[in-house]
């Protein structure tokens, strides 16, 4: 069986933005559907897992972008399992156009959780699967602490909406992404293009939550955190880094 599993998606309408352009929660839905077809391939799955009350739950991500595709084009994408550690597993992904043009790159960590405790699972509950030990996507490490805003420039409110619900039971990693872009002022953003966007997933969150996505402009980045209202914690931290697309 191969390691590297490979699929086309074509980038539909609703995952482009005003500009056209692909936009961050789509990428991430697309890393999500490529790395749930693998997995069901190389036998860690949801139909394996779910019997044992098992699941993955994304941990960090960080994606290093080229060029964002437009509407209607095609997305070769790439993935495969790097590097497994006793709590940690990583999953590695490269997306080009058709004709080979590098798109972006993303490295991801996952963790193993029982879906019935609620509460991170040992890895060895599970015999290895298909992997490339040491061989990365890009550069990138998960070992940098990520910023967290200092001062709210900007906030929006938002709740866990039904739809927004996944197998695992609690709100699906994308989300958070859409989150981070209901506070991302226009301003800010219409002039820039992100050119590498990094996330840490802190806390699960519960179906009808209400969050305050909070925004801090810092030079080139913009510096996110998903804050639950009902206890005020961190669920997620993202820092995006940005390149102005003015000649």
């Amino acid at each position: 069986m191969d390691a590297i599993y490979q699929a086309i998606y074509r980038v539909r309408i609703s995952d482009a933005g005003p500009d056209g352009k692909i936009k961050m929660r789509s990428i991430m839905q697309l890393m999500q559907e490529i790395a749930t077809e693998h997995a069901e391939k190389i036998g860690v799955g949801f139909n394996d897992l779910s019997p044992r009350k098992l699941g993955w739950a994304l941990s960090k991500a960080v994606v290093k972008i080229e060029k964002l595709p437009s509407w209607g084009e095609k997305i070769k994408l790439a993935t495969w399992a790097s590097d497994r550690e006793r709590i940690a597993t990583y999953r590695e992904f490269i997306g080009e156009s058709q004709d080979g043009i590098p798109l972006f790159s993303a490295r991801s960590q996952w963790i193993l959780f029982n879906t019935q405790k609620r509460r991170i699972a040992r890895m060895d509950e599970l015999e290895d699967w298909p992997r490339i030990a040491g061989k990365f996507a890009n550069d990138e490490s998960f070992e940098a602490r990520l910023e967290k805003p200092e001062s709210e420039d900007f906030y929006a409110e938002c709740s866990a909406m039904r739809d927004d619900i996944d197998l695992n039971g609690h709100v699906n990693n994308t989300v958070f992404m859409a989150w981070t872009a209901e506070a991302l002022p226009q301003e800010f953003s219409k002039d820039k293009t992100p050119s590498k966007v990094a996330i840490n997933f802190l806390e699960e969150i519960a179906p009808k939550t209400k969050v305050r996505s909070v925004f801090q402009a810092v030079s080139n980045k913009s510096l996110h955190s998903i804050i639950r209202e009902s206890d005020q914690r961190e669920c997620a931290r993202v820092n995006i880094e940005w390149e102005s697309i003015l000649s």
